[in-house]
């Protein structure tokens, strides 16, 4: 795999503060730095609030770093749906009271669930990645989500 991996708490806090308050450069706005945010915010939130705030928040950072929300290119609804839903599923498996969440994102990155093609798991490439799909949540035409087909 060829990505960052952070590797102290300052690179977590650069990318967790970063994205929230809007000043994460948008080439550090990657596949790797999207699943860190989420995480952080299943670790710290209910499922519904981390959903939510990341909702509100991929909008925000987008037009702050000059990209838009539109019904080809930005935020994606189910897509965000998706990795919200297996992140938390794998926070709620995989974090103890001994592991940090360094530790448990550092394990997610590095495991099979972080693939960017996951989703395909669950989705056809037509339904994930029509206008319908990126504007509203639509419901997997593959098969459920379920955490143990992945």
């Amino acid at each position: 795999m060829d990505y960052f991996i952070p590797s102290s708490q300052n690179d977590f806090d650069h990318i967790i503060n970063g994205f929230r308050k809007k000043t994460l450069p948008a080439k550090e706005w990657t596949h790797e730095a999207h699943l860190i945010a989420g995480l952080w915010h299943v670790a710290n939130f209910s499922y519904e609030e981390a959903l939510n705030t990341m909702r509100e928040n991929i909008k925000d950072y987008n037009l702050s770093v000059g990209g838009q929300n539109t019904d080809s290119s930005g935020y994606h609804e189910s897509i965000t749906v998706f990795w919200v839903w297996l992140l938390n599923e794998f926070w709620q498996r995989y974090s103890t009271n001994n592991q940090s969440f360094e530790q448990v994102c550092n394990a997610f990155l590095t495991s099979k669930y972080c693939d960017r093609a996951a989703a395909f798991t669950f989705y056809t490439r037509e339904k994930l990645l029509s206008r319908e799909a990126r504007l509203a949540f639509v419901s997997p035409d593959v098969q459920a989500f379920d955490f143990d087909v992945l």
